[in-house]
């Protein structure tokens, strides 16, 4: 019968070392995202727009044929 070990190295980061990865990164998300965001809200306010419109058209439709049955 044999025996079969496992060993595994943990590198240990320092604190200051993990804030600057972190750092980076989100200044390359921030940078990258800039352009972006502004796309972003131009096509949801536009999808927006659509669905509130879709939603509303039936309220309308309903009260209209509500007046009518009260008429």
């Amino acid at each position: 019968m044999s025996v079969i070990t496992v060993k595994r190295t943990v590198m240990r980061r320092t604190p200051y070392r993990r804030s600057l990865v972190l750092r980076s990164f989100r200044g390359l998300t921030r940078s990258y995202f800039a352009s972006e965001k502004s796309w972003e809200f131009a096509v949801e306010a536009l999808l927006f727009a659509i669905i509130a419109g879709i939603s509303a058209w039936p309220i309308f439709a309903a009260a209209d044929a509500v007046s009518a049955l009260l008429k």
